[in-house]
């Protein structure tokens, strides 16, 4: 990785930490009075909304195999610029629903979350080509998803 991809993702990184550890109270048009953000009130907002669709199903080891498998998101971005911004949304799917948290750089999105025993990441191109994995503790195990989100 090289030293301008890490400092992009360690400033990234420092604004979700900033933007996710505040109180969420703060009125939405007014930063907290030491100057401080959330999703709520930052400068720039983006409200989330994308279909997800999977084609492929990786369990484990084994050989891929087609599957039909959506979920949506729905939530917000937030942050000082339309560039860079912490993402905070639900994920909504016929397996259970997750919150996960990450970063947005333009289109392209990296999300995680979700309890102990199942954690999902997912990460999106900037042109919506997508991969999600879920990891269980049990087992251990791993479904790797590829696809779409729109």
């Amino acid at each position: 990785m090289t030293v301008l991809r890490k400092a992009k993702a360690l400033s990234a990184f420092c604004a979700l930490c900033a933007l996710c550890a505040l109180p969420v109270v703060a009125d939405e048009n007014d930063a907290a009075e030491d100057g401080s953000y959330t999703l709520q009130n930052a400068p720039v907002k983006r409200e989330i909304a994308l279909q997800c669709a999977f084609e492929n199903e990786c369990f484990e080891a084994e050989s891929c195999a087609d599957t039909t498998f959506t979920f949506e998101l729905k939530g917000r971005a937030g942050g000082l610029t339309a560039t860079d911004m912490a993402v905070e949304v639900a994920m909504l799917s016929e397996i259970g629903d997750a919150t996960l948290i990450g970063v947005r750089s333009g289109r392209a999105m990296s999300l995680s979350g979700g309890a102990f025993d199942a954690r999902h990441l997912l990460t999106i191109a900037q042109d919506g080509a997508a991969r999600y994995t879920l990891h269980y503790a049990d087992g251990p195990m791993v479904i790797t998803y590829l696809g779409a989100c729109e």
